[in-house]
């Protein structure tokens, strides 16, 4: 986990955004990026099961909008003011109480 773990968890909570700046393995460099918290966990189907940051980019362009972020890439996370609507986001069948933490 990241230092600024609990920062992630009330952002989630609340439904609040975040900017994170992080190492993005592919493009060789740092990114910045205002998004919505998704998940704190391994990523389902992937091989390497380690637990990342599960978010959604928010300023995407085009797909994917989602972004996986391992502790050790994560540079900073700041909460902002602005909420998300998960509604917004979440096209896909999930359970209604998915959103919670457990």
């Amino acid at each position: 986990m990241h230092a600024e773990h609990a920062t992630f968890l009330e952002a989630l909570a609340n439904k609040r955004r975040v900017t994170v700046t992080f190492f993005h393995q592919k493009e060789g460099r740092e990114r910045t990026i205002t998004c919505a918290p998704l998940d704190f966990g391994p990523l389902r189907g992937a091989k390497d099961q380690s637990p990342r940051y599960q978010l959604w980019d928010l300023e995407a362009k085009r797909p994917p909008y989602n972004v996986t972020v391992l502790p050790d890439d994560l540079k900073s996370l700041v909460l902002l003011e602005e909420t998300f609507d998960p509604a917004s986001i979440i096209r896909w069948a999930f359970k209604p109480n998915a959103w919670a933490i457990t």
